[in-house]
């Protein structure tokens, strides 16, 4: 199985959420690696951070995408699982991750300048499932959500008119996100009891979507 985490905005927490997502599929018992595509690299440096103590996530680096198809190809034959941190740009790579996904994540946060990207990414998914000629499940993810701010509810009112589904599980602003990524960790291995509980409840509802997808 593939996921593909992308957007076309940078800083959208793209690589957080690949990383703790792995450590969830690592701790249900999958076996799961990243292929970071994001030319940062950020998910790499992660992986060398990570203590023997945790389950093993290999993570490939492929900062330019050349050869990802046959990669992917390669790595499916070991791992059940693979996470791909997507760039955050509009060009043949995000093409190729979107078109690549058995499941499509994107996250957002609650803000106009993250609107105007995603109007854009819309019609790069668009094309791509039209050269598909095949339905690329997808879903939107709202990060740094606040329910109690206004602009945040109204984005995920426009998301939800759109023709990707949104998440019903958001994940809030934690500085535990943050300090997670510099141990090596993902949250449910941290201390941070209500980061857990979210990305737990995440993952919980992404593997309902996966089983949707597979039947």
């Amino acid at each position: 199985m593939i996921i593909s985490v992308t957007s076309l905005k940078g800083g959208v927490g793209k690589s957080t959420l690949s990383q703790n997502l792995a450590v969830c599929f690592a701790h249900a018992g999958y076996k799961v690696c990243i292929i970071d595509v994001d030319t940062n690299q950020s998910t790499i440096r992660w992986s060398g951070l990570r203590s023997e103590d945790n389950p093993a996530i290999p993570v490939f680096g492929q900062p330019d995408g050349i050869e990802l198809s046959k990669n992917v190809k390669i790595l499916a034959r070991d791992y059940e699982v693979i996470v791909i941190d997507g760039t955050p740009s509009l060009n043949k790579v995000t093409s190729k991750i979107i078109l690549l996904a058995d499941v499509l994540l994107i996250p957002i946060l609650p803000s106009g300048l993250d609107m105007w990207a995603t109007e854009q990414f819309m019609e790069r998914y668009q094309d791509a499932v039209h050269e598909k000629e095949a339905p690329i499940p997808a879903y939107f993810i709202l990060n740094q959500f606040q329910s109690n701010i206004n602009l945040a509810k109204e984005v995920r009112d426009v998301l939800e008119d759109s023709s990707i589904p949104v998440f019903q599980t958001t994940l809030g602003t934690r500085t535990a996100y943050r300090e997670a990524v510099i141990k090596g960790v993902g949250v449910v291995e941290y201390k941070d009891p209500k980061a857990k509980t979210e990305l737990v409840n995440l993952f919980n509802e992404l593997i309902k979507y996966v089983e949707v997808v597979n039947n």
